[in-house]
């Protein structure tokens, strides 16, 4: 089966959206506290506080950034190893843009359309406030993924399917990726492009197997 990555403004309805495609396709959903307890094994603690930070070039010396950078791509390969899998975020698109069994997803809108979408999923009371939180958002996302993989968060060329959820609907978005993910399972690739076959550290595969609950 396929592996999806799905990257999201805030206030798209990437969180619903993220359900409806894993409860009816069946898949694994991997977010960030999956990805955070499985890194705190290793003791790497600042998973999210890194990620909601802003940055700049001066980060890329600081050998703990570094570190922990170099353990959450292995990690994001980690679980598109075992297949089946929702991977929100985290530049997900970016670890595994190799591996043609991964489906790349961007969900994105209008500033105004998210602002007043935050508004009802934050349940923030107050359009300013909103406001504050998207725009921050925004800001910390594109941080990570420039300083981190000099990118551009909303480069859409590295993704597999675009879409504006202020002009399509959350379930019809949905079914448009399950059956992108369904037309990649009927596709023959070579195991050298398909993740199930990525060399991926015993351990580290072991940890995030025993994070899902996974029995061998």
């Amino acid at each position: 089966m396929a592996v999806i990555t799905m990257s999201r403004e805030i206030g798209t309805g990437g969180g619903l959206i993220s359900q409806m495609v894993t409860n009816s396709l069946n898949y694994r959903l991997v977010d960030k506290q999956l990805i955070g307890k499985v890194l705190e094994q290793f003791g790497i603690l600042s998973l999210n506080k890194v990620y909601d930070t802003t940055h700049n070039i001066w980060s890329l010396f600081d050998s703990d950034y570094r570190d922990l950078i170099k353990q959450l791509n292995k990690t994001l390969l980690a679980f598109a190893k075992l297949d089946n899998t929702v991977i929100i975020g985290r530049g997900g698109f970016l670890v595994l843009q190799d591996y043609q069994n991964v489906l790349h997803v961007l969900l994105r809108a209008p500033l105004e359309h998210r602002i007043r979408n935050a508004m009802q999923t934050e349940q923030i009371p107050d359009i300013l406030e909103a406001e504050k939180v998207v725009r921050h958002s925004d800001e910390v996302r594109e941080s990570f993924l420039q300083t981190f993989h000099n990118v551009s968060a909303n480069s859409a060329q590295f993704f597999s399917l675009v879409i504006d959820t202020s002009r399509v609907p959350l379930h019809l978005a949905a079914r448009w990726i399950m059956e992108a993910a369904k037309e990649i399972d009927r596709q023959s690739i070579p195991p050298e492009r398909n993740s199930l076959n990525a060399e991926v550290d015993p351990v580290l595969l072991k940890t995030v197997r025993e994070v899902l609950k996974i029995q061998d």
